[in-house]
């Protein structure tokens, strides 16, 4: 079984780049930032208004697209 090679004789070297080292800002303030976050992400992931959204969807769906004429 002979087996070529596949790659492309012609194509260009590449030549990896340097790249700089990103900037890193530290925050002194990092807990009071924590806990804003995590107090926007309560009031975000809110189990009533998901649980009302859910069953607004599924009647909006079943209006559409049910088969009633």
């Amino acid at each position: 079984m002979i087996i070529e090679d596949e790659r492309d004789l012609d194509a260009p070297i590449e030549v990896p780049m340097k790249v700089s080292s990103p900037n890193i800002e530290f925050v002194e303030n990092e807990p009071t930032r924590f806990q804003n976050f995590l107090s926007m992400f309560r009031k975000i992931r809110n189990p009533e208004a998901h649980f009302s959204l859910q069953n607004a969807l599924i009647d909006h769906l079943c209006e559409e697209y049910s088969n009633t004429e």
